[in-house]
């Protein structure tokens, strides 16, 4: 489960990268409140190291893609999507990302994240001008919800191709499920 911390006043950014933090855990500021979530399952890691290379394999050199790191969205909002592409003309590799660098934020949801997941992430992305994708583990197979800038959400399954920065991304999604749950 989620667990959040409230602080007398909402920490900035610059508080939050302050902050003596084990790197091993999944600290987020959303909002001002500090966010920690639990590890991920095996599933959750296998399908992200699998979309990650789908995506670096569609998106070429010109759009980067990045798995668990930080990404500020505003002065007191910091997330780690759990997959991320970001335009080449945006990346400096000494500077934290910025919600006005990515085309795309993924989350894969884990049953400690369901929340922040599904209803505040998508959220966060949509109001910083982020395109999203959730990914949902239901028995054997994955289902993926684009969350586009406007509109509702569309849920995919099996095949599908989906534009990232005007570039086509064939997924399968049975076959990410299969490799992301052991088959």
């Amino acid at each position: 489960m989620n667990s959040i911390m409230h602080a007398s006043e909402p920490l900035t950014t610059k508080e939050f990268f302050d902050l003596d933090v084990d790197e091993k855990l999944k600290v987020e500021l959303i909002g001002g409140a500090l966010a920690v979530s639990p590890s991920s399952a095996f599933w959750h890691n296998r399908a992200a190291n699998r979309l990650f290379r789908i995506l670096e394999d569609s998106m070429g050199s010109a759009f980067p893609v990045f798995t668990d790191i930080d990404v500020t969205l505003e002065e007191t909002t910091v997330v780690r999507p759990d997959v991320f592409v970001i335009n080449t003309a945006d990346f400096a590799p000494n500077r934290t990302a910025m919600a006005s660098d990515l085309v795309l934020a993924i989350e894969i949801m884990s049953p400690g994240s369901k929340v922040n997941d599904r209803r505040v992430k998508p959220a966060l992305y949509r109001d910083a001008g982020i395109p999203s994708w959730r990914i949902e583990c239901s028995g054997r197979r994955l289902a993926l919800f684009e969350i586009p800038l406007r509109g509702d959400e569309v849920t995919h399954l099996g095949q599908v191709t989906l534009k990232v920065a005007d570039i086509d991304v064939p997924l399968d999604l049975d076959a990410i499920a299969r490799y992301a749950l052991g088959e």
